[in-house]
């Protein structure tokens, strides 16, 4: 029954009905950000939020290989893997792939055209009888993504003291390719997104005051449009994702604790929460809620071998079950 409530969705899809063609790709390509229910568009430095926002990778500072596998409510497998590569200081480069796989798909004859009761009962029993023919729906993506990070001093005058504001900023160049059945269809987006980071520490009098973040992403720009060989088309509205973060430390403890904020012009009337505590540097416990869906998830950080390495978990809930997600990155 799922498969087939699976099934409806995808022709929906490719009978040009839906505006959301590249919907596989809220799936994310990340637990943590899937764990902080996406709402990732104001959190820096990190290899899986550049779907939400290209600048997430502007601060990267080691060639990081990432990736993601799940299988959603036992219908589709979904996995992401990508990298990350700093060119100098200033610029990083990065490539990454999204792949959805949905196997075993039951193909079923159309039986309108016969009228006569008897005669679809029987075709209705040698069709079963002799078993259903079956297909698939394969859609990928492949993102290039380049960011650069830039730092400013400000100054605002002689009863302030100068403090630093850093902005990364981004870009995505991103190609679609969806195959169902004998229907095939292909896209070119393009994503551009900026934040400014703050350490209020440096601006106000209070030390122990932690990070502001405020990012804002424009995707889909101009509207991202699919061609299928079906001489049909279905157009991804351009979205504005906004939002904003804060990282507060203690400094008796080793304890950091970050919120995060953010919402979709694609979904006016919902907002994304996600938290996140870390522990030693080492642990994280996350949560998010992504409007009824509540999300969250685990990250344990280590060095092995020279290199720093990442394993992350999160689950979400779903009217069509629970969804686990396992991945990580490595920092070479």
């Amino acid at each position: 029954m799922k498969r087939l409530f699976l099934l409806g969705i995808l022709i929906t899809c490719l009978q040009g009905r839906n505006s959301y063609a590249d919907a596989f790709l809220n799936l994310g390509t990340s637990p943590r950000s899937i764990a902080l229910g996406q709402a990732v568009v104001a959190l820096p430095q990190h290899t899986g939020g550049y779907l939400v926002n290209p600048a997430a990778t502007g601060f990267i500072t080691t060639t990081t290989l990432s990736g993601m596998f799940i299988n959603q409510f036992g219908l589709a497998d979904y996995a992401s893997v990508g990298i990350s590569i700093p060119r100098n200081k200033y610029y990083q480069l990065g490539i990454d792939a999204v792949l959805l796989y949905v196997d075993n798909i039951p193909e079923r004859p159309d039986l309108r055209s016969i009228t006569d009761l008897d005669v679809r009962r029987d075709s209705i029993r040698t069709l079963v009888r002799r078993g259903f023919t079956s297909f698939k729906d394969l859609e990928t993506a492949v993102t290039f993504n380049i960011s650069k990070n830039i730092t400013k001093i400000i100054d605002l005058g002689w009863q302030f003291s100068p403090f630093p504001v850093k902005i990364p900023f981004g870009m995505n160049v991103r190609m679609l390719n969806k195959n169902l059945h004998t229907i095939r269809g292909v896209g070119l987006g393009v994503d551009i997104g900026a934040m400014i980071m703050v350490d209020l520490e440096q601006v106000s009098t209070f030390d122990w005051l932690g990070d502001f973040v405020a990012g804002v992403s424009l995707n889909n720009i101009a509207g991202t449009r699919i061609y299928w060989n079906t001489n049909k088309e279905d157009l991804i509205p351009m979205q504005l994702v906004t939002g904003v973060s804060y990282t507060q430390s203690f400094k008796q403890w080793p304890v950091k604790i970050s919120i995060f904020e953010q919402q979709n012009s694609l979904y006016p009337g919902e907002i994304q929460f996600g938290i996140e505590g870390e522990l030693f540097d080492k642990i994280n416990i996350r949560g998010g809620l992504t409007g009824d869906y509540i999300q969250g998830g685990l990250g344990l950080v280590f060095q092995r071998n020279g290199k720093t390495v990442s394993l992350d978990y999160s689950f979400s809930n779903h009217d069509l079950g629970k969804a686990h997600r396992i991945g990580g990155w490595v920092g070479f």
